[in-house]
Formats: C-alpha cells, structure tokens, sequence
C-alpha cells in the first residue's frame, strides 16, 4: 500500500497567494521550488547535493525554520516548509539559507575546478543478497530508511562538467511557492514532491531516491 494516498498521479495547482498573508505564520506551511541559477545541474555532484542537505537538515535550521518535505533535484529544491517563532518570516529564513548554501557552493566549486573532477551516481551497483534486501525493503517503503546515493544507481542522470561550476552564483534571484490552504492541499504537495524523482526516471519508486525526505 503506497505511503501517500493519489499515487501514482499527484496533482498540484498554481494558486495565488493568500491576499495578506505575511510569511510569519506558525499554523501555516509553504510549497517552495528553489531554483539553480540558468537551471545548471548543479546538484548533480554528490558532494555539493550531501553539504546543502546537511544545511538544510542541520539544527541551527530546524530551530527556527519547520521542514515537513524536501527532494533535492539536480537544478532545483522542492521544499514544504514554515516558520517556528513569529517573529521570522520564510523569506528570511530562506535568504539565510540560500546565502550559507552559496558559500558551499563555493567551496565545492573551487575543488571541482581545480581537480576538474565531479563527484556522481556509480552506473551499476553491487546488490544486496536477498535476505538482506528483504530486510531492507520495509523501512524503505515505509521511510524509516534512506538509501545512500552512493549505493543506489539513479536512472538518466544528467550529464555534468566542471566548467558549470565557473559561475558565482547559486540560486535564481526568486522562489516560486504557493501557501497550502487546507488538508486536502498538503496531500498533494507531499505526494508531488515524492513523485517528482520518479517522473523525472531517476527511481522507479519514490522511497529509493536519497535525496527526498519527509520530517513530522
């Protein structure tokens, strides 16, 4: 039985925003797509992928910004969040982020020029024998496990070179989000981001991707 009700054809709708609404809500979440600068595969690199997670993930994060669900694409992030205290706002929280994250970006980019070598998905990997796999599977469909990416072989991955790592930034100036209005919504959202690796043909199952998450 699939974790989120509606698979496999989740639907999200393009609404405006609440009139009035201040970003400073505790009760309210927010769909975000952050987006990489000229949509540049960026997060393609292993590496880069794993530090602007941990960021993301990190305790300093969590403390003042709610992360219900996130799946880091190559070239953009998909994320359902909210603000902890009121007296932030998620434009704040989230210009944080995107500045910490361009500093990695940073620093990643100034080791991929200089080796010229990018960290990506193995093309085949060694399997489980099936005692193991069995063992593994449960938690897995049940999200209470993640694959690393270095043990799961991620279908039509795109291509990347280290001359795209050559521009400053990292993040298109704007976000586009949409403030989740009622239940029936965050379904929706939750199962538009868990499918979105799916349909791109990186997984055939949303669970094996190891970079989507989803936080109560």
């Amino acid at each position: 039985m699939p974790l989120f009700p509606g698979f496999p054809h989740p639907r999200r709708y393009n609404t405006l925003r609440l009139l009035g609404y201040g970003y400073k809500s505790v009760l309210k979440l927010c769909a975000l797509t952050m987006v990489t600068d000229l949509r540049r595969t960026l997060f393609a690199d292993l590496k880069l992928a794993k530090s602007v997670l941990a960021s993301l993930l990190s305790d300093q994060t969590l403390a003042l910004m709610r992360v219900r669900a996130f799946s880091l694409m190559p070239d953009h992030l998909h994320l359902l969040a909210g603000v902890r205290q009121p007296e932030f706002n998620l434009p704040t929280l989230l210009g944080r982020f995107e500045s910490f994250t361009t500093q990695l970006y940073w620093k990643r980019s100034r080791e991929i020029v200089e080796s010229q070598q990018v960290c990506v998905p193995p093309t085949s990997v060694a399997r489980s024998d099936p005692q193991e796999a069995r063992l593994l599977l449960g938690p897995l469909m049940e999200w209470r496990a993640t694959l690393r990416p270095e043990m799961v072989e991620l279908k039509n991955w795109p291509s990347l070179k280290p001359d795209q790592f050559l521009r400053k930034r990292l993040w298109q100036k704007k976000f586009f989000d949409h403030i989740i209005r009622n239940d029936t919504d965050l379904q929706e959202n939750l199962d538009y981001i868990a499918m979105n690796p799916v349909k791109a043909g990186y997984v055939t199952r949303p669970q094996f991707y190891p970079y989507t998450g989803f936080l109560y």
